[in-house]
């Protein structure tokens, strides 16, 4: 122990490694580094966090939500300085263990240790977003975390430091907010909220910090000269090592590859480090092996220059393509035929013809393929796919022109792809109704900007996402209204019941019950000025305790002290609902004169008051979307419904749902309010249109025989998921290959 009676560097773990007294200081002048640089950044975080809270609180209809926010504000606010004392007592921690390696020996008994438990689906969920986050990380500093791996490993005199084992690494800081975050009573959601203000302020913005400290330490003469070559090709692999980095592109395929060889290193690259392109690649070349590729015939190869002005003459045919058919995603062989028809146009006849390479062509295909796996995204119908169509060639020339487009997830064509597959995969989908002309009409633009630039312009994709955000607006506040309609709507309806039991109570039956107009009036006509007063002051209010009165004169339960009095407040009640004082006055006059006594040309009969009363609009009735305010018939549940149903109390606004349609695609649409006492729901799409309302009991229904389900946004960008896909598909392929091979 040193003087501080904390442990040494390097010497803590089950393999202590013991440093020398200059790598002990180098480290822990890193660790001081580290503790300031991220000190910001984290008092940063949990001021976003706290930020969010207060949105999400303030947006919110329900008052347990609202609460729940608010708790977690506190507990922040609390445990502030406690939660960044214990990030960087875990990043001390890490670096205390500088070079050590976990015992990863097995036990004598393989099942002796072996204890089997069910998942925690929160629990696993937050493990997922803490990998995704240090992925992500890792992808965007991988030249930086690899130079710092081999500079701390000369300090630690070991093999070259990565993943887990890098003390400031991205894994390591995941592992610090986690521990940081251990004792904090924070809803697993609000936890999730946390992370992602962690990811934006602090890993967000890594490559500034591990680019520092790697100045720092060259400066102080470690590997002043070590430079990272990224995507050096390994000239032979073993299948199996081929394998496994296929099987790593299929993981890893949304940007997390990051080439590397070292120079003046005196190493080889770490296993795994290797690019999303040359990945596939491997799984493009095990398929041709079968005989199931394409193949290349033999031929002159066609040189970068010559590739890069053909595919710049077929780009600039985009614009002049009007016809949407010709605008429609091609496949691998559409594209390479019209590449080599581009190619050998003007050759003289019996001259060579041009043949791409193999790692051209390998571009060309994982670029039709990722197109057409954005294309699946799309309904036949949208115009986005016209849109993606048109991008085809300038995204192909991007790939062949630089790498970095399969690799990195910044890269800004590839940005700018993922960017405008996101509008057309929310806002020009048919199904959710016409798609925004301004919009589609950016698109088009972009598709012909494109079509004549020699690069890509960062400015088109901040131009499409300025209209995207312009567009959530306007959606979120076409939801507020609906939202507002319909509470509306369910306060009238519960006022208008709460009116009709009232009525129902008093008006009874028996010898007593009044008949005739008398009782039409108070049904109909006199229950909904109850439950207009019930809405505008509730049931302890002035009007309303005051028009029950007039209720229980009219009824005679109460002495009528003034008749004329008793007729003016009944036509004042009827104007209030809208009636013309002329209209109330014939109404009154039907119910409290004699037929003798109304003898002029403008006196109605005691059948024309009561037909004139059952043929006048309920309240509400036609003025919210056109339809009557009714109770809904709640649906019968069974077993396995009423299940569902119960689950319901934990339900959320906001919560999106999946549909399956008559014709089998599914429609996705989010809850955005419902009403516990009368179990009303509103459905609205994407772009905050009223899409369907219905009742919690119908719903519980329809999530009971599958027909509907609870859906959670992917968080995982449109393109990173294609990249996905494409893997997949290439594994399958290979996997069945294999099959019929052993068959064979």
């Amino acid at each position: 122990m040193n003087a501080s009676g904390t442990p040494p560097f390097g010497r803590t773990g089950p393999h202590p490694v013991a440093l020398s007294p200059r790598a002990e200081r180098e480290a822990q002048q890193g660790l001081s580094l580290c503790l300031t640089w991220l000190d910001m950044p984290l008092r940063d975080a949990l001021r976003d966090f706290d930020q969010r809270m207060f949105a999400i609180a303030e947006s919110s209809r329900n008052h347990l939500e609202q609460q729940d926010c608010f708790e977690s504000r506190g507990i922040v606010q609390r445990e502030g300085p406690a939660f960044r004392n214990r990030f960087a007592s875990h990043l001390s921690e890490r670096f205390r263990g500088l070079g050590n390696t976990p015992d990863s020996r097995p036990s004598t008994n393989e099942y002796g240790g072996l204890n089997l438990s069910l998942v925690d689906p929160e629990e696993q969920e937050q493990t997922d977003a803490l990998s995704s986050m240090a992925a992500r990380a890792e992808a965007r500093s991988a030249s930086s975390l690899f130079e710092l791996g081999y500079r701390l490993a000369v300090l630690a005199g070991t093999p070259p430091l990565e993943g887990e084992a890098l003390p400031a690494g991205p894994r390591a800081l995941t592992a610090a907010l986690r521990a940081a975050m251990e004792t904090m009573p924070l809803t697993p959601a609000h936890r999730l909220i946390l992370f992602q203000a962690v990811d934006t302020r602090v890993l967000g913005h890594s490559e500034s910090f591990y680019g520092a400290l790697n100045e720092h330490y060259r400066t102080r003469g470690i590997l002043p000269g070590f430079r990272v070559y990224p995507n050096v090709r390994v000239a032979s692999t073993p299948a199996g090592d081929r394998r496994r980095a296929a099987e790593a592109a299929g993981e890893g395929a949304g940007g997390m590859g990051a080439g590397g060889g070292a120079g003046g290193a005196g190493g080889a690259a770490p296993e795994g480090n290797i690019g999303v392109l040359e990945s596939l690649r491997q799984l493009l070349a095990e398929r041709a092996q079968t005989g199931r590729g394409a193949g290349f015939a033999p031929g002159r190869l066609a040189s970068d220059d010559e590739l890069q002005t053909a595919l710049l003459a077929l780009q600039g045919h985009v614009s002049d393509v009007t016809d949407a058919a010709q605008r429609e995603i091609r496949s691998a062989s559409a594209l390479r035929d019209e590449l080599l028809a581009q190619l050998n146009r003007g050759r003289p006849a019996g001259s060579p013809q041009a043949e791409l390479t193999p790692e051209q062509g390998d571009t060309v295909e994982l670029t039709a393929m990722l197109f057409q796996n954005l294309g699946h995204e799309l309904s036949d119908e949208s115009a986005g796919r016209r849109v993606l169509g048109g991008l085809q060639w300038p995204m192909l020339r991007a790939a062949v022109n630089d790498r970095g487009f399969f690799d990195k997830a910044e890269h800004p064509a590839r940005q700018l792809l993922n960017t405008v597959s996101e509008a057309a995969h929310h806002w020009l989908d048919p199904v959710e109704g016409e798609p925004d002309a301004a919009l589609l009409d950016r698109l088009e633009r972009l598709v012909v900007d494109a079509s004549i630039a020699q690069v890509i312009d960062p400015s088109w994709r901040a131009d499409i996402e300025a209209q995207i955000a312009q567009l959530t607006r306007k959606a979120h506040v076409a939801e507020r209204r609906q939202i507002e309609a319909m509470e509306g709507r369910d306060r009238l309806e519960r006022a208008r019941q709460r009116a009709s039991e009232v009525m129902g109570e008093r008006l009874g039956e028996g010898a007593g019950a009044p008949r005739g107009v008398l009782r039409i009036l108070l049904e109909r006509t006199w229950a909904d000025v109850l439950a207009l007063h019930i809405l505008r002051g509730g049931e302890t209010g002035e009007a309303y305790l005051h028009c029950l009165g007039v209720t229980d004169q009219l009824l005679g339960r109460r002495p009528v002290p003034d008749t004329l009095k008793l007729r003016q407040e009944v036509e004042r009640g009827l104007e209030h609902l809208g009636m013309h004082p002329s209209e109330a006055a014939q109404v009154a006059a039907g119910l409290f004169e004699p037929a003798q006594a109304r003898q002029g040309d403008e006196s109605l009969t005691t059948t024309d008051v009561a037909m004139r009363l059952k043929q006048r609009p309920r309240l509400g009735e036609g003025t919210a979307h056109g339809e009557p305010v009714a109770p809904m018939e709640p649906t019968p549940l069974d077993p396995a419904a009423r299940e569902v149903y119960d689950g319901f109390a934990s339900l959320r606004f906001g919560t999106w749902f999946e549909f399956d349609q008559a014709d089998g695609e599914p429609v996705r649409r989010k809850l955005a309010w419902f009403s516990p006492a009368t179990g009303r729901c509103l459905f609205v799409n994407q772009r905050g249109v009223r899409a369907e309302d219905m009742d919690l009991t119908r719903l519980a229904r329809l999530v009971s025989t599958g027909v509907a389900r609870e859906w959670r946004e992917e968080r995982v960008p449109l393109i990173d998921r294609a990249w996905h896909a494409v893997a997949r598909a290439l594994r399958r392929e290979r996997m069945a290959n294999e099959r019929m091979a052993g068959h064979a």
